[in-house]
């Protein structure tokens, strides 16, 4: 039982991440010829898209730990990896979109 709950969890809060990260393309102004942007804050998406490339680099390196280090991490494998398997797939997309939207 405590396991459907904590799976429960966990994949609520993967998608809220997901939908908070999304959620802030709505506003994104593309890039005309010149690679100039024009947004009416002043946050650049661009400076988005390196962390999210190194957050999805480091959170792929942890979910292949996790999965060479399966036999000591016992039960709790399971869990920890498909968290952190979530998470990089979250970071991937949110990373692929900026990049195909503004450039």
């Amino acid at each position: 039982m405590k396991t459907g709950t904590i799976r429960f969890s966990t994949t609520i809060m993967t998608m809220l991440v997901l939908l908070l990260l999304t959620s802030c393309f709505a506003g994104v102004a593309l890039a005309d010829e010149a690679g100039e942007h024009e947004s009416k804050s002043d946050i650049s998406l661009i400076s988005f898209i390196q962390p999210l490339g190194i957050c999805t680099l480091g959170f792929a390196l942890v979910t292949f730990t996790t999965g060479l280090f399966r036999r000591k991490l016992g039960k709790r494998f399971l869990k920890v990896h498909r968290v952190f398997a979530w998470l990089t797939v979250g970071f991937a997309l949110c990373h692929g979109i900026l990049v195909s939207v503004l450039f």
